[in-house]
């Protein structure tokens, strides 16, 4: 007799600072694994904290956590009774909060099995298993992982012989390192929506990009893996670089069950590289022009793979917002430091021209604050936006996730902060002032983003009102006064 049968996935509570806009993303990973081990004859729950306490709010210090509380999160399990507990930790800033809920299930109950994954695990996954409240770490992608583990643990085992999970056994820690991933994306299948409270997230209305045009709003995931080797980013690490791809079918059949069965009006693709391959998102854009949606990229797009034709296309598939990864107003910066692969300033400005004609919006994300730029580099990314024509813009303070590149050099060279908040809001790289790396300290920095900050906005809302207006509209109706949105609302 199987002694696991019900599942429970938790999505802790989330920490963001004060000034922040609270985000409420549907938790795609896990609906993908609970679509998974329920279509294989699991009970599945899937408890997403910042959803069902989005309203229970804490303030501690100059950052906000909102979420379920620990007392309500213990009922829910209490309620459930599982067998075994997935907990995800998608970032390095909300790893406490997740290990928080990994305590909560043991102190509530020894033999329940904790299973903890996402990013920070993944690149981290020894150090989480030594965590006392974690049972097993998955380590990569996570959907038959788990099914894997839990067919195991039915079986009796507790040596492992698959790829990516780490594990105790009489004291000892094993880890088994990734070596596959997922090569066909539609063998997933469409993700389970069932799982969670739609509606509830509809209603609340701060998704991924929280100023959406349009009320009923959705994300979806079509791509995985990304061939760049930015120095500063994590998610390759998770994801691979081999570039992967969802047939356009799938997800032509998944925007309309959305549109069917959910009333959705706006998509936001939450992928890092939507249009790497051309003749698939061209294909995808074509078909997306009879649903009429309203669409944009708040993960950013591969800029140097747009053109004319493309743009076009995704401005009769329905795009209102474009966002551009810029990341530095310097060339050397892009190419010396970070190895970013960006097109010049004046074809940037071309694109962003051409994205305006067919009456898309283009906002920019910019980082600041890599060891090696020197200030004059600093200062010609923060003063990027107002050359170049974008409508809105982020700027960041570099943070040096673990298992980047950035991360590595920062260790090497004493850089790394303690207890790093991993905010791209707060400079978490300390470099001393005798460092021939030394530029300005962490507190000018950003004071001087947050000047810039409200400095371009100030720009784009006196030269521009009316896009200005439409742009925040809708977060306006259901959020009026929450937000400075003049200030840093990334």
């Amino acid at each position: 007799m199987e002694k696991i049968k019900k599942i429970m996935l938790i999505s802790p509570s989330n920490v963001i600072p004060a000034d922040s806009a609270r985000r409420l993303t549907t938790p795609i990973g896990l609906m993908y694994i609970g679509g998974i081990l329920k279509r294989n004859n699991y009970q599945v729950q899937i408890v997403d904290s910042p959803c069902e306490g989005y309203n229970n709010t804490q303030r501690e210090g100059n950052y906000v956590r909102y979420g379920l509380s620990d007392s309500q999160l213990v009922e829910k399990i209490s309620q459930f009774e599982p067998d075994l507990v997935g907990v995800t930790s998608m970032f390095s800033a909300h790893q406490q909060n997740a290990l928080n809920c990994c305590d909560l299930i043991k102190k509530f109950d020894r033999d329940i099995q904790v299973v903890f994954g996402g990013v920070h695990p993944t690149l981290c996954p020894t150090e989480a298993i030594q965590n006392d409240s974690v049972d097993y770490v998955l380590i990569g992608e996570g959907e038959y992982r788990m099914l894997e583990l839990v067919r195991n643990l039915n079986q009796g085992k507790r040596d492992f012989s698959f790829d990516g999970i780490a594990y105790k056994k009489n004291g000892e820690i094993f880890v088994n390192p990734r070596t596959t991933r997922i090569e066909n994306l539609d063998d997933l299948g469409i993700l389970s929506r069932d799982l969670i409270d739609m509606e509830e997230y509809i209603k609340i209305g701060v998704p991924f990009a929280p100023f959406a045009r349009k009320k009923r709003v959705e994300q979806v995931m079509t791509t995985r893996g990304c061939p760049g080797e930015c120095s500063f980013c994590s998610s390759v690490e998770l994801w691979g670089r081999k570039f992967r791809m969802r047939s356009v079918d799938s997800v032509v059949q998944e925007i309309d069950e959305l549109v069917q069965k959910y009333g959705i009006e706006e998509i936001q693709f939450s992928d890092d590289n939507l249009t790497a391959n051309k003749k698939r998102a061209m294909e995808l854009f074509k078909r997306m022009e009879p649903y009429k949606l309203s669409w944009c990229t708040p993960n950013g797009v591969m800029i140097r793979t747009l053109d004319r034709e493309m743009i076009e296309a995704m401005a009769k598939s329905g795009a209102y917002q474009l966002s551009f990864a810029v990341e530095s107003g310097s060339q050397r910066v892009l190419r010396d430091i970070i190895n970013k692969r960006v097109p010049s300033k004046e074809q940037v400005k071309g694109l962003i021209d051409i994205c305006h004609d067919n009456k898309i919006n283009v906002h920019g994300m910019l980082i600041i604050g890599f060891p090696g730029e020197t200030r004059q580099e600093i200062q010609e990314t923060l003063d990027y936006p107002f050359q170049s024509g974008l409508d809105s813009a982020s700027y960041f303070i570099a943070n040096p996730l673990p298992g980047t590149r950035l991360y590595r050099e920062c260790q090497q060279k004493g850089y790394l902060k303690k207890d790093c908040k991993i905010d791209f809001k707060s400079a978490e790289i300390i470099i001393p002032r005798e460092s021939s790396d030394f530029v300005m300290s962490g507190e000018e920095m950003e004071k001087l983003v947050d000047e810039q900050t409200r400095k371009f906005n100030k720009f784009v809302k006196t030269n521009n009102p009316e896009k200005w207006d439409e742009k925040y509209k809708q977060f306006k109706v259901k959020h009026e006064g929450e937000l400075d949105i003049t200030g840093r609302v990334t």
